[in-house]
C-alpha cells in the first residue's frame, strides 16, 4: 500500500512538473497546441504539492495570498518574475513559492548565530543584490560570540556588547549603556549556562528589551577607543581599600589618568594622617578620618561621650562656638571628662568656611566640590538643596602644611594642593612655622614642652613702645626667638 502511495505521489510531482515545463514553452511560443487539460489544472489537485497537513510544498496555489490558482496562472506569474528577477526581493518570491520561504528561514537561523538581523531584512533582499548582502554581513559579524565574554572582565565586557559600570546585586549583574544620543541605560545580561558566558545585553524602553550593539568588525575600532573613554580604574583592576593613590584614580579613564594623577589632592591621598583624632582611641591603632555633615544648626549641651562626635566650647574671646580640644573637637573620653561641651550630633559638624568640602556621587564616595577649578574644595555657603561633608579641621602638624592666611581678609583656612602646586605647600610650610604660636608648635610635635601649664604662663613685652601681655603659648615662634635674643646679653667674641 505504501508503495502505490509513493508510486502516486511520484506520478503527481511529475505530472506538475511536466506541466510546468510545457506551459514555459507554450508561453514561450517555442510549442503550440494542446495539453490544455494540463495548464488549466489547478494546483490544489496536483497532491504532491502540499504537506499531510495541507500546507504547499512547491507553489502557493492561493490566489488570494498571491498564489497561482491553476498552472498557467504560475507560467504567466513566473514569465513575469524571469523579465526583471534582480529587482525581485526573496520575500516577494517566497510568497508564490514557499519553498524558498523554507530557504530563507534557514538562512536566517544560521545567520542570527553570528549577525543580529532585523526583522524581516532578509526577505527584503534583492536577488540581483543578495552577493553583496552576504559579503556585507562579514562586517557585522558578532565577534562576542566568538570570543566570549563573562561580567566579571570588565574590559571584555565592554568590548563585546558595550556595558560598563558592572555591579553584582540581586537581579544578578547589571550596568550601565551609553546610548549614540548620550543617554545612559540600566542594563541586563543573557547568559548562556552552558558555560557562564555572555549571549546578550539589552535595556528596557517602553517595556521591550533594546539589545546593545555587540563588537562587530564595524564598530570594533569604537569600542577599543571607548576602553579608554568609558572603563574606569575601577572596573578594569581590583583597587585595595588601603591604597590611597588607585582609590584616588579609580573613577578616572586610561585617557584622563595622566590629568588626574596631577591633579590628586594631598587630601585624597592623607585623610587619616590629616583629620583623624591624634590619639587612637583604645583598640585602635590606626585612627580613621570620619566625614560629617555639614549643618548650621546651633550646637546643644552634651552630656554623653562619644568618640565620633565633634564637640564645641564656648568662645569666651569671640562669641559663639569653637572647635573644642586640640584635635579640632576630636575629643577623648579623658578630654571629654569634667569639661562643659557641645555638639551637633552624630555624624554632623558645624559648617565653616576654612574646612575643604565634598558631596557623595551614586556610589557613596566623596568627591571633592569644585573639583579641578581654582576654588576646589571651598564653599562660601551652604546650599538648602544639596548635602556637604567635610573631615573638619587638621591635626595641628598638617594645619602648618595646609592652612594659609587670604591675603586680602587674613582669614586663614585650609588649602588644597595636588601635585602641580606641591611646591606652594612646602613654601607655605616655613612662612606657617614662623607665624605659628609656641602652643600650636606644641601640639604639633615640633616643639616640646614637658610641663604643657608653662604654655598658660603670662610674659609682658612691647611693640612700638607698648606693653603686651600674652600667655606663652599664644607668642608666636618668630616673637618668641627675638624676645630670647633680646633677652640674651651679648658676650664679646672670644
Amino acid at each position: 500500500m505504501a508503495n502505490n502511495n509513493s508510486r502516486k505521489r511520484g506520478h503527481s510531482l511529475l505530472a506538475f512538473f511536466l506541466g510546468l515545463l510545457i506551459g514555459i514553452l507554450l508561453v514561450g511560443g517555442a510549442v503550440a497546441g494542446v495539453v490544455i487539460f494540463v495548464l488549466n489544472l489547478k494546483l490544489d489537485k496536483i497532491s504532491a504539492n502540499k504537506d499531510d497537513d495541507g500546507n504547499y510544498i512547491y507553489v502557493n496555489g492561493n490566489p488570494d495570498e498571491g498564489g497561482a490558482g491553476t498552472v498557467m496562472d504560475l507560467v504567466k506569474k513566473i514569465s513575469a518574475m524571469a523579465k526583471d528577477y534582480n529587482s525581485l526581493s526573496l520575500g516577494e518570491v517566497e510568497v508564490l513559492i514557499p519553498a524558498v520561504g523554507k530557504l530563507t528561514d534557514k538562512l536566517d537561523e544560521s545567520i542570527g548565530q553570528f549577525v543580529r538581523l532585523e526583522e524581516g531584512e532578509l526577505q527584503a533582499v534583492k536577488f540581483g543584490e543578495l552577493g553583496d548582502f552576504v559579503k556585507g554581513l562579514t562586517e557585522r559579524i558578532n565577534i562576542a560570540t566568538l570570543i566570549g565574554a563573562t561580567p566579571d572582565n570588565a574590559i571584555m565586557t565592554y568590548l563585546c556588547y558595550g556595558v560598563s559600570g558592572i555591579k553584582f546585586g540581586e537581579n544578578g549583574y547589571t550596568g550601565k549603556y551609553k546610548a549614540e544620543d548620550g543617554t545612559v541605560h540600566e542594563c541586563f545580561f543573557e547568559m548562556d549556562e552552558s558555560n557562564g558566558k555572555i549571549s546578550d545585553a539589552y535595556y528596557i524602553e517602553n517595556g521591550e528589551r533594546v539589545y546593545t550593539p555587540y563588537l562587530t568588525l564595524e564598530n570594533v575600532n569604537k569600542r577599543v577607543d571607548g576602553v579608554c573613554n568609558d572603563l574606569t580604574v575601577g572596573e578594569i583592576i581590583t583597587v585595595p581599600a588601603d591604597d590611597k593613590i588607585l582609590n584616588s584614580i579609580k573613577n578616572s579613564t586610561i585617557n584622563s589618568i595622566s590629568d588626574d594623577i596631577n591633579s590628586i589632592c594631598v587630601q585624597q591621598l592623607f585623610p587619616d594622617d590629616i583629620y583623624a583624632r591624634a590619639t587612637a582611641a583604645e583598640g585602635q591603632t590606626n585612627p580613621v578620618a570620619l566625614a560629617y555633615l555639614a549643618v548650621s544648626e546651633a550646637p546643644q549641651s552634651a552630656s554623653v561621650y562619644d568618640e565620633k562626635y565633634i564637640y564645641y566650647e564656648i568662645d569666651t574671646e569671640k562669641g559663639g562656638f569653637k572647635l573644642a580640644g586640640s584635635s579640632n573637637g576630636k575629643l577623648t573620653a579623658e578630654e571629654f571628662d569634667g569639661g562643659a561641651y557641645y555638639t551637633c550630633g552624630e555624624g554632623k559638624i558645624l559648617f565653616d568656611k576654612k574646612f575643604v568640602y565634598y558631596t557623595k556621587n551614586d556610589e557613596g564616595d566623596l568627591t571633592m566640590v569644585n573639583a579641578g577649578s581654582e576654588g576646589q574644595g571651598k564653599l562660601e555657603a551652604l546650599d538648602a538643596n544639596a548635602e556637604y561633608y567635610t573631615y573638619g579641621g587638621t591635626s595641628p602638624l598638617w594645619k602648618l602644611l595646609l592652612y594659609t592666611a587670604d591675603e586680602t581678609t587674613g582669614e586663614i583656612s585650609e588649602s588644597v594642593y595636588n601635585f602641580k602646586n606641591i611646591n606652594t605647600m612646602i613654601n607655605n610650610v616655613s612662612k606657617n612655622t614662623q607665624n605659628s604660636t609656641l602652643r600650636e608648635l606644641d601640639a604639633a610635635g615640633i616643639l616640646t614642652f614637658n610641663n604643657k601649664e608653662e604654655l598658660n604662663k603670662y610674659v609682658t613685652y612691647y611693640e612700638d613702645g607698648v606693653p603686651i601681655t600674652k600667655q606663652i603659648g599664644e607668642i608666636e615662634l618668630t616673637r618668641a626667638i627675638g624676645m630670647f635674643v633680646a633677652l640674651v646679653p651679648s658676650t664679646p667674641n672670644p
